[in-house]
């Protein structure tokens, strides 16, 4: 008897060893698991099943039922976790990309007008600005970057448009002129006779290169490309004003800037849901310094004291802010080459300061662009 009591009295011991355990245990894993769910604030465990929160009927059981739930997290977190390295590795993809838009632009000016028209009955003076339809202009780039994020971009735009010709004839009564306020020296043509035509016609050329070196990063979801470096612009306006009758007149002005300076760029993508869909914002600005030429000719100007025949502004220094911004979309597909293609839809606008003709004032363009981007 001595004998069971003293085995009873052991087992109870065991038992009660191996009770303190089990609950050390359960306590240790608990902790652990509840400082992993602190630390894991942006990743949802719920994985489509319950997890299991029965109390249950022995230590035992519960340490099993804590090791289960702790492997499903364990699992939700590695699938979350390659997900998000998969996102972020298609987004900055070391190596080259090209691509190509076609941009429906147009011109606008301030404050800058084609030719004027006269009512002398009622004295009346009205001015028509220059006028312009949208245009298909080509926008091309290429740029490569490495695995850290540094690279070289290229990209270079043109737009070259006629204006609309014009033919007013006068009636005696409505007077048309052409007028160049060149500097300080004026000079104007008229239709004084009825039956005078005037005549006008007018070109716009606008180039912007540019070379970046540029640097891709991803903060918060969202892929930022940043570039900085040099931007030379180009920019030619004519305008050629004849008068057609008894008194036969012409004005013709050409205004021409070439200039070079410091840029910054700034592109910003963020991804919208899973289908390849991303938001897209664009930004530019640039400081130019060159110079600017004006050539001006006219004959039989009606001024007051007449006007040169000749005038020209030779290569004056000139300095041109150029701004651009655009928004729009991103459809991109991984191709079975492991190229991605990318097409694009944007609203693009720019603002060139002082650039106006013939002499101050503002040029800005803006339209839509579609483009297309293979990136490898």
């Amino acid at each position: 008897m001595e004998i069971i009591k003293i085995r009873r009295r052991n087992l109870h011991g065991i038992v009660n060893f191996l009770a303190c355990v089990t609950t050390f245990l359960g306590v240790v894993f608990g902790g652990t698991l509840q400082a992993q769910q602190t630390t894991a604030t942006n990743v949802s465990f719920n994985s489509g099943q319950p997890l299991l929160r029965e109390k249950p009927d022995s230590a035992g059981n519960y340490l099993e039922s804590r090791v289960m739930e702790m492997e499903q997290q364990i699992k939700t977190l590695q699938i979350s976790a390659a997900a998000y390295e998969n996102q972020n590795q298609s987004q900055s993809n070391p190596g080259f990309y090209a691509g190509a838009a076609a941009v429906w632009s147009k011109p606008h000016f301030k404050e800058a007008f084609e030719y004027s028209e006269t009512n002398t009955a009622t004295g009346q003076q009205t001015l028509h600005p220059f006028k312009y339809d949208y245009k298909v202009t080509p926008k091309i780039w290429v740029g490569f970057k490495n695995s850290e994020g540094m690279g070289v971009k290229a990209s270079y735009w043109s737009f070259d448009a006629d204006g609309a010709t014009r033919n007013n004839t006068s009636d005696g009564i409505t007077l048309f002129g052409a007028h160049a306020v060149t500097v300080i020296f004026p000079a104007n043509i008229l239709t004084v006779a009825p039956g005078d035509t005037l005549q006008t016609s007018s070109n716009l050329q606008a180039q912007i290169t540019n070379l970046y070196a540029t640097y891709s990063t991803n903060a918060h979801d969202i892929e930022i490309n940043g570039g900085v470096g040099l931007r030379y612009a180009r920019l030619r306006q004519t305008l050629a004003a004849t008068v057609l009758g008894v008194l036969p007149a012409s004005l013709n002005w050409e205004r021409a800037y070439d200039g070079v300076g410091p840029s910054v760029a700034l592109d910003l993508k963020k991804r919208i849901g899973c289908r390849g869909l991303s938001a897209i914002a664009k930004g530019s600005g640039a400081l130019l310094y060159g110079t600017k030429t004006i050539d001006r000719t006219v004959l039989g100007d009606v001024s007051a004291p007449t006007a040169s025949p000749f005038l020209m502004l030779d290569e004056a220094d000139e300095v041109v802010g150029i701004g651009e911004f655009g928004f729009g979309v991103e459809w991109a597909k991984t191709m079975r080459t492991g190229a991605e293609l990318a097409v694009t839809g944007t609203y693009d606008g720019q603002l060139w300061a002082e650039a106006g003709a013939p002499t101050l004032g503002f040029l800005g363009f803006q339209g839509f662009g579609l483009g297309v981007e293979l990136r490898r």
